[in-house]
């Protein structure tokens, strides 16, 4: 049900407009993942610009209470960060900031180091070889919820070590500042057990569950440049995607059709 806006009384409409938002959400009368009309509908029931229902959705996606989708339209959040299953090779920080929610970083560790035997092998590296180490906290709201690894080929980096990474984020530092092309990358997710380290500075019991994602991204050569490690608050966090059905073949679903032989 829309709202009756007062048109003349002290609080703009676009306010009016916004709390009513509010408390469709608030109330649950717009649930989770609940789809908006679009602006230019809402607009129209309500007599009003579409400049003033917009302004009044960035106000909510502000506060993390909306979120906009390209090309999908604007939802209502979840209680729970979503990193989409999709196509494109977005980071976390880049997936926040898309989604207008404030973040903040704490840098625990940047170094040159010796890679351990997993690291070696996931870069491509020769024994021996430096890469460079870089080991964060990002927090929302002041709390803790995901804790990243990041392990960079060195050789084609040199000098990385010295950004402050707590004001520039990685990929904007190996695309800006090295003119490195990353192409595409090759995610693995993982239910885990947070052990005491991981569960310390996620400020959450040990032994709670956590969401463990291994990454590595690629260039356009299709060499390896970085392997990212991270560990993210169970209760903060789902997997999502957005399917569309197109025609049924193994290419479009993925799925592998057994012979009557393979299933026998």
């Amino acid at each position: 049900m829309m709202p009756e806006l007062t048109r003349t009384g002290p609080v703009p409409i676009y306010v009016q407009i916004k709390e009513w938002m509010r408390q469709q959400i608030q109330s649950g009368a717009w649930a989770e993942h609940h789809k908006l009309q679009s602006e230019d509908d809402i607009a129209a029931q309500l007599d009003v610009s579409r400049g003033t229902v917009r302004k009044a959705i960035s106000e909510l996606i502000a506060e993390g209470l909306l979120v906009r989708s390209h090309g999908l339209g604007t939802f209502v959040t979840g209680n729970a960060l979503e990193q989409p299953l999709a196509a494109q090779l977005v980071t976390f920080s880049e997936d926040l900031m898309r989604k207008g929610i404030a973040f903040e970083t704490r840098v625990l560790d940047q170094s040159l180091i010796q890679p351990d035997r997993r690291v070696a092998s996931l870069l491509s590296i020769e024994p021996g070889e430096q890469v460079f180490f870089l080991k964060r906290i990002r927090s929302i709201g002041g709390q803790p919820v995901v804790l990243l690894h990041n392990y960079v080929v060195h050789k084609r980096c040199a000098g990385i070590e010295t950004t402050d990474f707590t004001r520039y984020r990685l990929f904007e530092v190996l695309e800006g500042r090295f003119g490195l092309e990353i192409s595409w990358g090759r995610r693995s997710f993982e239910a885990r057990i947070a052990d005491q380290t991981v569960a310390q500075l996620l400020d959450i019991e040990a032994c709670s569950p956590i969401m463990y994602m291994e990454q590595i991204a690629y260039l356009r050569d299709d060499t390896p440049i970085e392997l990212s490690d991270l560990w993210i608050k169970g209760d903060r966090y789902r997997l999502s995607a957005v399917l569309r059905r197109g025609d049924y073949t193994a290419d479009a679903t993925g799925y592998v059709l057994l012979s009557a032989s393979d299933t026998a």
